[in-house]
């Protein structure tokens, strides 16, 4: 017998949360700003359909962006202009280990889940250990917390290589933090990023001026 709880799961909603993402289907996503968990906005296997209300999300939302992508090989795909699968998408379906969900909540750890610009989520928390000297130090620690190889350091992002060096640990007068974290997706950890501003305009670089719209730029250089 069918109970209102049952009846819960019509709305797409509520559906979303526990039904799996399945082949070919459409995603419009929370692509700004990003949150540990994927929001998808909504869910369909007509290419037109999605499309469309992907753009009314933009066009009603002045603080929130949204993209389309679909579901193929279990994972996030952006999308050409037919609605086929064109190149993986930086923003995944993450799921984050409970128990590093519960030390981002503890307000009495000095640790925290952080995303990478991409959106993949990293823990970083504060470590003690000796130096050279013998002398006791501090310094923030990188792990992945994701289900699948959670505990492993890392001092890039395994999902599109950017360093993951807190602001006030980096040693090297040379890397500029800030400068990483406000890169577009696509220039991340690329040699031909110029990113210099000129008559209050940003020079991405010289082959894409403005930079490039999606997050795979065919001029990529590492």
């Amino acid at each position: 017998m069918d109970t209102e709880q049952d009846f819960l799961f019509f709305n797409p909603q509520i559906a979303t949360k526990y039904n799996p993402f399945y082949e070919g289907e459409y995603l419009v996503i929370q692509t700004y700003p990003r949150e540990h968990k994927l929001i998808v906005e909504h869910r369909n296997f007509d290419y037109k359909n999605a499309k469309s209300h992907c753009e009314l999300e933009n066009l009603a939302h002045d603080y929130t962006s949204f993209s389309l992508r679909i579901f193929h090989d279990d994972k996030l795909w952006e999308v050409n202009y037919k609605g086929e699968p064109q190149s993986v998408s930086k923003q995944q379906n993450w799921r984050i280990a409970q128990e590093y969900i519960e030390a981002h909540s503890d307000p009495h750890t000095d640790a925290e889940v952080i995303l990478c610009q991409c959106s993949y989520p990293y823990f970083s928390s504060l470590t003690s250990h000796l130096s050279n000297r013998g002398e006791s130090m501090t310094s923030w620690q990188s792990l992945t917390c994701l289900v699948e190889g959670k505990g492993q350091d890392i001092q890039t992002c395994p999902n599109c290589n950017a360093p993951l060096v807190r602001a006030d640990e980096s040693e090297d007068d040379d890397f500029d933090f800030d400068d990483q974290v406000s890169r577009p997706i696509a220039c991340i950890g690329c040699t031909n990023y110029h990113g210099v501003e000129y008559d209050g305009n940003i020079l991405v670089c010289g082959i894409h001026a403005h930079g490039w719209d999606s997050e795979n730029c065919p001029d990529y250089h590492p």
